[in-house]
């Protein structure tokens, strides 16, 4: 799972802040996606005593590390390469104090921090505009809307009419294929124009991770229109939280703050091999 999204930036009044009142189980469920097993959409799952170690459809590796010192990182790295027999995996640490306490340790093994990614919880109700006349909302039901799906997806988050390449489509076709079994994937139009996309999880708790407007139709209020539609839907089917995730410190995030989601369930970092990744051998 590979959680992303971009926002059309639009302006919209400041929400409420607030704590979700299940926020802790709702922590333990998301930070379950990560740390778990998921056969139905191919994702693997080891846990160790240094963390969580996992293989997804397309051969991507991941360990998310547990240790809390620096000397053990090491070590833990070391394990993680001969258990991924390489060293081309990605570390999270999902934790901000643990983050801080490691990060010197991870350089020092050839792991640089890239970006945050900050999961928000919405409290209350979200706080958009109505879109544009006319804006459609529709599920995508088949591979060929799916490929529609992806060739909005890819512009919007490009920020680019060119149209996208048959490899970048069927890359993102097959990853979208491979998570159906756990995700909705929603299409907007204006007309019989495609204009913007949303993708979640289902379940009881509910996660959009793919939002994206195509630059022609930004500044109209359609992410957020989008965004309001999917919630009503999953109030109606009464579920526990409703989540987005964001970069951690970007403008969607300041964004989604004002629009209710205020409150933050999880966190985590990413590390990847940087300059120096021989020294993860040693």
């Amino acid at each position: 799972m590979e959680p992303s999204l971009t926002s059309d930036g639009d302006r919209r009044q400041d929400g409420p802040v607030g704590r979700h009142p299940e926020h802790d189980a709702v922590h333990d469920e998301v930070r379950s996606w990560y740390t778990t097993s998921a056969p139905e959409i191919g994702l693997s799952i080891v846990a160790e005593g240094f963390g969580f170690l996992s293989s997804d459809w397309s051969q991507r590796k991941r360990l998310v590390l547990t240790v809390d010192f620096p000397d053990d990182v090491a070590p833990a790295l070391a394990k993680a390469a001969d258990f991924h027999r390489t060293i081309a995996f990605e570390v999270w640490v999902d934790d901000r104090a643990r983050a801080d306490r490691l990060t010197a340790a991870l350089r020092a093994s050839g792991w640089a921090p890239a970006h945050a990614t900050s999961v928000l919880a919405l409290v209350g109700t979200v706080h958009a505009a109505a879109g544009p006349d006319g804006l459609a909302v529709e599920d995508v039901g088949a591979t060929a809307e799916l490929g529609e799906w992806a060739n909005t997806k890819i512009r919007g988050f490009a920020s680019d009419e060119t149209l996208p390449t048959g490899e970048q489509l069927e890359s993102e076709i097959a990853g979208r294929q491979a998570e159906w079994p756990v995700c909705r994937y929603q299409l907007a139009r204006l007309g019989a124009e495609p204009v913007a996309i949303l993708g979640h999880y289902t379940g009881g708790d509910q996660m959009v991770f793919n939002l994206a407007t195509r630059l022609p139709f930004r500044h109209r209020g359609i992410a957020q229109s989008i965004l309001a539609h999917w919630s009503e839907e999953a109030v109606e089917q009464a579920v526990r939280s409703r989540l987005i995730n964001c970069d951690d410190g970007g403008l969607p995030q300041a964004l989604y703050r004002r629009l209710g989601f205020t409150d933050e369930v999880y966190w985590y970092r990413r590390f990847r091999v940087g300059t120096d990744p021989g020294r993860a051998r040693r």
